[in-house]
C-alpha cells in the first residue's frame, strides 16, 4: 500500500439539503454536590437539588419520528456476520422519499435488493465481522471499528487509508462483550470532513449475558428477531422498540439549510462544534412511549462537542436515570444518575423508567449547562462554538399510554470481569499540551510533536519515536493536559483499559465524582475513550495481555477528529 501524503480541503459533490433547526438557548440548570462515599447502591438515588430546569425553551418543535434502525434504508439492521460489502461514496442511490435524506457522504451498501446506507450491524460475540469496503470517494478514507478489539491492520489504524478506487476486505473476530462499537471514516487531513458529512453506522454486538438482563426487564434487544423487526416511527401506542440506540452528530448549516464542512482556524485548533445537533440523523426528534423501562444507548460520535446529558420531566424538573453500561458494555451493577458527561467516541447505556409517567406527558432529554473549556483557540480565545454547554432539549419522549409494566430493576447485571492484575513501577506519563513546531502551532505530546509513520509495517524502526510496550502485560498510563488546553477524549486503537483515577478536574467535573478517587459514573466498566479535561490528569490501566497474535501498531489519538487531522495521532509498539 502506498503512503499518502497530507491534505487540507477535499472538494466535495453530491451535498443534499438537510432540514435543520437552531435553539433559542438559555443557560440554566443546577449544580450537584460532589460524592466522597463509594458507588451508590442501585436503590439509592444521589439526592438531587430542588430547582426545576428552566429554560429549555426552544424554536424547534420535536416532532419528527426518531428514525430507529429498522428494514429501512437509514441505519437499516443487518446480520453483521454476513458478507457485506460497503462503498464509501458520495452519490448514494437511494429512494426519492427516502426519510432522512442521505447525507453527503455515506457508507453504502444492499440488502434484500435494496439500497442501505450506513446500515446497523448486529452480530454475536464469537462471530466474525467480514465487510469488504470499497473506496469509491475521491479522497482517502478508511472505516475505523471504534472500540474492537482487533489486528490492527483489521481495526482501522489510519495508516491503513485507501486511496480512491482501493478496496480492504475487513475480518474481524468479535471478542468484545456485548456492547455498542461504532464505526466511522478515519484518515488523517480528511477524518473530520467524512465524519461530518455522515460516515458514521453502529456495530451492535450481542451475548447471553447482556439478553439474559434485558430479559428480566422485558427489554427485547434491538435485532433480537431479525433484520425487519422494527420500523422507523411507531404504527400504534406501544409497539415500539424498548432498546434504542441514540446516535448523536452535529451539523454546520449554512444560510440555505445545506451543512457545509468549512473549519476555521478555531475549529482546526479546538475541534468544530456544529450549531444544530440530530440524532439518527434528523434534529428536533420525537420517540413515543408508554409507561414501561426503556435503554438508551447514547453513542456520541460528534466530532467534537461533549454532551452533558439530563433527563427532564414534564414541568422541566430533573429525573433520575440510571447508568447500565459504558463503552465496553454493561456494568456489574446498575448505576442511579441525574446527570453524565459524554465525550465524542464514548457511548453510555441508560435506563429510563417511565412509570411515573401519565399519557400526554412529554419527558425530555436535555442537554445541562456546563463550561466546555475551549480555550486554546488562536483567533477568539472563546470559551466555546455554539451551543455547546449551553441549555437545550435533545429527544422528546411523548407519553402515549398506561400498560402494565412491574418488572423491578436488577441489582446485579453480569458477572463482571476481574480486574486486570496492577503492574509494578512507576507509570508511563503521556502529557498532552499546545505549542509550536518549525513556527506552526501544532498538538504536542511530551513535549515533542506527536509521530505516525505513514507505511503499513508492522515493526517500527528502533529510532523511530514511538511509546514503546515492553511486553503483553497491564500498564498503567497517566494521561495528563495542559491547563491551556481543551478536553480531549483520548482514544487507544484496538486495546481496553481502566478508569482508576481523577485529578485536578475542573469544578463541574469534580462534582460528578462517586468515589474519592475522583472518577465519575461515567468512568465504571471497561473503557476505550476516556475525557481528559484542561489541568486534569487521569490514571488509567491499560491492558495488552489480549493482544491479537503478531506484532501490533496501536494508535493513540484525540477523538476531536480536526485535532487528529491536524496530526494528533501517536504510534504506540506493541510486541
Amino acid at each position: 500500500m502506498r503512503r499518502i501524503g497530507r491534505r487540507r480541503f477535499l472538494k466535495l459533490a453530491g451535498i443534499t439539503a438537510l432540514t435543520g433547526a437552531t435553539w433559542a438557548l438559555a443557560a440554566t440548570g443546577s449544580a450537584l454536590a460532589a460524592q466522597d462515599a463509594p458507588a451508590p447502591s442501585p436503590l439509592t438515588v444521589p439526592p438531587a437539588p430542588p430547582r426545576p430546569l428552566a429554560g429549555l425553551q426552544t424554536a424547534a418543535t420535536f416532532d419528527t419520528p426518531l428514525p430507529v434502525p429498522g428494514d429501512h434504508s437509514f441505519m437499516g439492521l443487518m446480520d453483521g456476520a454476513a458478507r457485506i460489502e460497503l462503498s464509501a461514496t458520495s452519490d448514494p442511490r437511494l429512494p426519492a422519499d427516502d426519510a432522512p435524506p442521505a447525507p453527503p457522504l455515506s457508507f453504502q451498501t444492499e440488502h434484500g435488493g435494496h439500497p442501505y446506507w450506513n446500515p446497523t450491524l448486529v452480530i454475536q460475540r464469537g462471530a466474525s465481522l467480514r465487510v469488504r469496503l470499497i473506496n469509491r470517494l475521491d479522497a482517502p478514507t478508511l472505516l475505523r471499528w471504534h472500540g474492537l478489539i482487533a489486528d490492527w491492520r483489521m481495526g482501522g489504524h489510519p495508516v491503513m487509508m485507501l486511496l480512491p478506487g482501493a478496496s480492504l476486505e475487513y475480518r474481524v473476530p468479535l471478542r468484545n462483550r456485548a456492547g455498542i462499537y461504532p464505526y466511522h471514516a478515519i484518515a488523517p487531513g480528511f477524518s473530520g470532513r467524512q465524519t461530518h458529512q455522515g460516515m458514521v453506522g453502529l456495530c451492535i454486538v450481542d451475548d447471553e449475558e447482556e439478553r439474559a438482563a434485558l430479559a428480566a426487564m422485558d427489554i427485547e434487544p434491538l435485532g433480537a428477531t431479525g433484520t425487519g423487526a422494527f420500523r422507523a416511527s411507531l404504527p400504534a401506542p406501544g409497539s415500539g422498540p424498548s432498546d434504542v440506540p441514540l446516535l448523536f452528530q452535529d451539523r454546520r448549516l449554512d444560510r440555505n439549510g445545506v451543512p457545509v464542512y468549512a473549519p476555521g482556524l478555531d475549529d482546526r485548533i479546538s475541534g468544530l462544534v456544529g450549531d444544530v445537533l440530530t440524532i439518527n440523523g434528523v434534529p428536533g426528534a420525537r420517540m413515543d412511549v408508554v409507561t414501561r423501562m426503556y435503554r438508551l444507548r447514547l453513542v456520541n460520535m460528534c466530532n467534537a462537542r461533549i454532551l452533558h446529558v439530563g433527563l427532564a420531566r414534564p414541568d422541566g424538573a430533573p429525573h433520575p436515570f440510571t447508568l447500565m453500561g459504558t463503552d465496553g458494555g454493561m456494568l456489574q451493577r446498575p448505576l442511579p444518575l441525574q446527570r453524565l458527561l459524554l465525550g465524542p467516541g464514548e457511548r453510555a447505556d441508560i435506563l429510563v423508567d417511565l412509570r411515573a409517567a401519565n399519557p400526554g406527558d412529554e419527558w425530555h432529554l436535555v442537554n445541562l449547562p456546563f463550561d466546555p473549556m475551549r480555550r486554546a483557540g488562536a483567533t477568539s480565545g472563546g470559551a466555546g462554538a455554539p451551543g455547546e454547554g449551553e441549555a437545550a432539549r435533545l429527544l422528546r419522549l411523548r407519553v402515549m399510554q398506561r400498560v402494565d409494566y412491574a418488572q423491578p430493576l436488577p441489582v446485579r447485571l453480569c458477572e463482571f470481569p476481574s480486574e486486570p492484575p496492577m503492574p509494578q513501577g512507576p507509570p508511563r506519563r503521556l502529557h498532552v499540551s499546545r505549542g509550536e513546531v518549525l513556527g506552526r502551532p501544532s498538538w504536542l505530546l511530551n513535549g515533542q510533536p506527536f509521530a505516525l509513520r505513514h507505511d503499513t509495517h508492522a515493526l517500527l524502526p528502533d529510532d523511530f519515536p514511538a511509546p514503546r510496550v515492553p511486553e503483553r502485560a497491564t500498564e498503567v498510563w497517566e494521561l495528563s493536559n495542559d491547563a491551556m488546553s481543551i478536553p480531549h477524549a483520548l482514544h487507544l486503537s484496538g486495546f481496553q483499559l481502566r478508569v482508576l483515577e481523577r485529578r485536578g478536574s475542573p469544578p463541574h467535573v469534580a462534582a460528578l465524582a462517586m468515589a474519592p478517587s475522583g472518577c465519575s459514573a461515567t468512568d465504571s466498566g471497561i473503557k476505550d475513550t476516556v475525557l481528559v479535561w484542561p489541568g486534569e490528569t487521569v490514571r488509567v490501566l491499560v491492558d495488552f495481555r489480549d493482544a491479537p497474535p503478531g506484532t501490533q501498531r496501536a494508535a493513540l489519538y484525540s477523538r476531536m477528529l480536526e485535532c487528529l487531522d491536524d496530526g494528533m495521532v501517536q504510534d504506540v509498539a506493541v510486541p
